[in-house]
């Protein structure tokens, strides 16, 4: 009897995959976070009257990403081409270490930028380590102006701290897009 309810346990822990979703508004910006046991997706956006190019500049070109990006401790450019380039980011916090590269790509035909992880290592398997993230920033035309839409979803390993990871990617990114609301503001009008 008690190894099946310590089986009962063991398997809901293993394959009770909730799907939590949580959205909301602050500052103008509108957001939406949806998580599972495995997965995250955080999809944000705002809308600004601003020209077209000064925000496309933004969203691609590197010297704007080392300003918006204030999380991170390095951010080094490793190679580029014409409407690509591939960044390391290094995020060092205590004994925590990640060094992660992504590739952006600019599709101007679409008014987007995408991005695809390409490596990620950390000293540590305490937090979740991520296998997969990719996403994209899109320039949508309104009637007010235009939409800024950020979406980023990733894939991570269990870990004992990954509802604080989960928790803590959330926070981050909502702060991210209202940082980047106020750079597109203070840049391009």
């Amino acid at each position: 009897m008690r190894f099946l309810a310590l089986f009962a346990v063991m398997f809901s822990f293993l394959f009770n995959h909730t799907l939590m979703a949580e959205s909301g508004e602050v500052d103008g910006v509108r957001y939406e976070f949806i998580h599972d046991d495995s997965c995250f997706s955080f999809r944000g956006s705002f809308v600004i009257d601003a020209e077209l190019d000064c925000m496309i500049h933004i969203l691609y070109d590197f010297k704007h990403l080392k300003k918006l990006i204030s999380g991170a401790d390095s951010i080094v450019l490793i190679q580029q081409g014409n409407d690509w380039y591939d960044v390391c980011y290094v995020y060092e916090k205590l004994f925590f270490t990640n060094r992660s590269i992504y590739r952006k790509t600019l599709k101007i035909e679409e008014q987007k930028v995408v991005f695809k992880m390409i490596s990620n290592r950390q000293n540590t398997s305490l937090f979740p380590n991520v296998l997969s993230s990719s996403g994209y920033y899109q320039i949508k035309c309104e009637s007010t102006g235009y939409a800024i839409e950020y979406f980023q979803e990733c894939k991570i390993t269990f870990s004992i701290l990954k509802d604080f990871y989960i928790k803590k990617a959330k926070k981050e990114s909502t702060k991210f897009m209202l940082e980047l609301k106020k750079y597109v503001e203070r840049i391009c009008h």
